[in-house]
C-alpha cells in the first residue's frame, strides 16, 4: 500500500464520532422506566459524563460503554439524583485498576465531600482525581485538548450550571489526490492541514487551497438541567449543533415549575427556538408522569427538530 493511500486509510479511520447517549432521563426519584440524570457524550476526542445520579455505572455497562475510558464528568449541582453515582463509580474505576486521571468539573462543595467519604471508607484510590469547583455568581471557562467546556449558571434552587461543550476547530482536510499529483511530500502534510501554502524548490506556490478541503464544523453540545426557564440565557447558546434542556412538567403546570425552578416542555423549544439550535432533546420529566408523549406534542408545537431523551438511545451531535 503506498504511503498516500496508508495516509487516507488512517485519516477516515480516526474520524471524530460526535454523540450523546442518555443514560437517565428522570428528576428527582427514579421511576420503573426511567433512572435519574445521566449523559454520556463524545465529542472532539473526549469522553464526557454529565451527571452522575444513582445507578450510573450499572447503565454505562448496560450500554455498552467502557466508563474507564471517562475522561472528564460535569456535575450540574448538588442535589442527590445528579452526582449519587458519583463516587460508587470512581470506586469501581479504582478498583478495576484505573491509573490515568479524571477530571471532575462541579460546583464548589463537591471535592470536600468526596474526599470525606475516601477518608472514613480508607479507600485505596488507583488514579488522581483533578476538579474544577465552580463558584456562584459568574461563569466559568474551562480549556481541555480538544473541547472547550463553559460552565454558565442557570437558577435553581442551590447553584447549578449548565455546560455548554464546543470542539476545537478543526484542521483542513487533506485533498490526497491533489497531494500526489503536485509531489507533496508528506512531512508537509501537517502544515498543510493547517492552512499553509506549499512552495516547490523551483519556487511555484500551490496555493492551499488546491491541495486541502475546507474543515468540518466544529461542533456543540449543550446540557441545561434544572432550571428555571432563562430565556436571557439563549445567546449564549446561539447555533448549538444539539441542547438538551430539561422539561420537568407540561405547561398546564407552569404554576408548579416556577416555585420548583424547573420549566416546561413549551418552555425548553421557547429556549431552543430562541437559540436558533439544530437540535432539542429534552428530558429531566417529573415522576407522576408515565409517558412521555405529551411533553413532546407540546415541544414540537413551538420547535419541530425536538426529540424525547429516551434512555439508552445514542443521538448524533450536529
Amino acid at each position: 500500500m503506498s504511503h498516500y493511500l496508508l495516509f487516507r486509510e488512517n485519516f477516515y479511520s480516526c474520524a471524530m464520532e460526535a454523540t450523546v447517549t442518555i443514560l437517565g432521563s428522570n428528576s428527582a426519584s427514579p421511576t420503573l422506566n426511567r433512572n435519574p440524570s445521566g449523559q454520556f457524550v463524545i465529542l472532539g476526542g473526549h469522553r464526557i459524563l454529565l451527571d452522575c445520579g444513582e445507578g450510573t455505572q450499572k447503565r454505562l455497562l448496560e450500554n455498552s460503554i467502557n466508563f474507564q475510558k471517562i475522561n472528564t464528568i460535569c456535575i450540574s449541582h448538588l442535589h442527590g439524583d445528579h452526582y449519587f453515582g458519583l463516587m460508587g463509580l470512581i470506586n469501581t474505576m479504582s478498583l478495576n485498576g484505573r491509573n490515568k486521571p479524571l477530571t471532575i468539573i462541579c460546583p464548589k462543595g463537591l471535592k470536600a465531600l468526596n474526599d470525606q467519604i475516601i477518608e472514613v471508607g480508607n479507600a485505596f484510590m488507583s488514579f488522581p482525581i483533578y476538579y474544577h469547583e465552580l463558584e456562584s455568581g459568574t461563569d466559568h471557562s474551562i480549556k481541555l485538548n480538544g473541547v472547550h467546556i463553559s460552565a454558565i449558571e442557570v437558577t435553581h434552587r442551590v447553584t447549578c450550571f449548565a455546560y455548554k461543550i464546543q470542539e476545537d476547530e478543526h484542521p483542513r482536510k487533506l485533498d490526497i489526490e491533489a497531494c500526489k499529483r503536485y509531489n507533496i511530500p508528506m512531512e508537509y502534510f501537517k502544515k498543510i492541514k493547517a492552512g499553509d501554502d506549499y512552495v516547490t524548490e523551483s519556487g511555484e506556490i500551490i496555493k492551499n487551497d488546491m491541495l486541502s478541503f475546507d474543515p468540518m464544523k466544529a461542533l456543540t453540545y449543550a446540557y441545561i438541567t434544572d432550571t428555571l426557564y432563562r430565556p436571557d440565557l439563549a445567546p449564549k447558546f446561539r447555533d448549538c449543533d444539539t441542547v438538551y434542556h430539561e422539561a420537568t412538567y407540561l405547561h398546564n403546570l407552569i404554576d408548579r415549575a416556577g416555585p420548583t425552578f424547573h420549566s416546561t416542555a413549551q418552555q425548553a423549544a421557547e429556549f431552543a427556538r430562541s437559540a436558533a439550535v439544530n437540535q432539542l432533546l429534552i428530558g429531566h420529566f417529573s415522576s407522576r408522569y408515565d409517558q412521555t408523549d405529551e411533553h413532546l406534542k407540546e415541544a414540537k408545537a413551538v420547535f419541530s427538530n425536538t426529540f424525547i431523551a429516551e434512555e439508552g438511545k445514542t443521538f448524533r451531535i450536529g
